[in-house]
């Protein structure tokens, strides 16, 4: 039986997918449940389309993730090895490199900066 993408429904009536080797040992599953077959399906398909090509990120504390928003900008996010984000861009950038080169300028300005409390005089 060669490794193959499992389709099912839990016993909450979710879908979900699970990736399962050729020896039954489950490698890799859904992590969350989806409304239905289709979506359960349609995850299991970005997966496999999108794995073979991802980076692997190693975290230690935190990591700067770069990624394109749903209107084409590009943003830079920090999260917390927990996956808390802690800070994010506020902006987008019309390029992948104008990110990295925003993430850089951050990296050198960050260090040595002090923090001031502002009083609220509203």
């Amino acid at each position: 039986m060669p490794t193959t993408f499992q389709v099912y429904e839990d016993a909450a009536d979710e879908w979900r997918w699970r990736l399962v080797a050729a020896n039954g040992e489950i490698v890799a599953d859904s992590g969350e449940g989806y409304v239905s077959r289709r979506n359960a399906r349609e995850a299991a398909e970005r997966v496999q389309a999108y794995t073979p090509d991802a980076d692997v990120l190693d975290v230690d504390d935190a990591a700067f993730e770069v990624y394109e928003d749903a209107a084409g900008e590009w943003r830079w996010r920090l999260r917390h090895r927990n996956g808390e984000i802690v800070a994010d861009s506020g902006e987008g950038y019309a390029s992948r490199s104008g990110v990295r080169d925003a993430v850089q300028r951050v990296k050198r300005r960050v260090t040595g900066a002090t923090v001031e409390e502002l009083d609220d005089s509203d």
